[in-house]
């Protein structure tokens, strides 16, 4: 029994130390290309998105979450498919409220036809966020 919450006790350690060691590879990515992108799917801007807040009043980074949600089918038999992106700032130079860096929320909501390889808006603001929450 002593060595299985040795195990577990090692299992637990080793995911914040993995964690803790790509942490440099995850920074030199962000400082090189500007901001790291994980794609969810083939749909615009579902993604988890982290960038550089590079200007000259500003400094900080900007991270961008997405959710997607399906509403029902239309009729048309159009494949729709909407995301709610939430973006949230952290500061570290420089007045965040001078420089309009609030949180928000945005809306979009695409379609895609059968024969169709991409997707087209359908929507934006606040249309396409009543769409997402039906």
């Amino acid at each position: 029994m002593r060595k299985a919450f040795r195990r577990l006790g090692c299992a637990l350690l080793f995911i914040p130390w993995l964690a803790l060691m790509f942490a440099p590879c995850f920074v030199i990515a962000l400082i090189a290309q500007g901001e790291v992108r994980i794609t969810w799917s083939d749909v615009p801007d579902d993604a988890f998105r982290i960038w550089l807040l590079q200007d000259v009043p500003i400094g900080g980074v900007g991270i961008a979450t997405s959710q997607r949600y399906t509403p029902a089918q239309s009729e048309d038999g159009r494949q729709v498919a909407c995301t709610i992106i939430d973006v949230r700032f952290v500061i570290w130079q420089g007045n965040a409220e001078r420089a309009g860096a609030f949180p928000s929320r945005q809306c979009a909501c695409y379609y895609k036809d059968q024969s169709a390889q991409a997707w087209r808006t359908l929507s934006v603001g606040e249309e396409a966020c009543k769409k997402a929450t039906e």
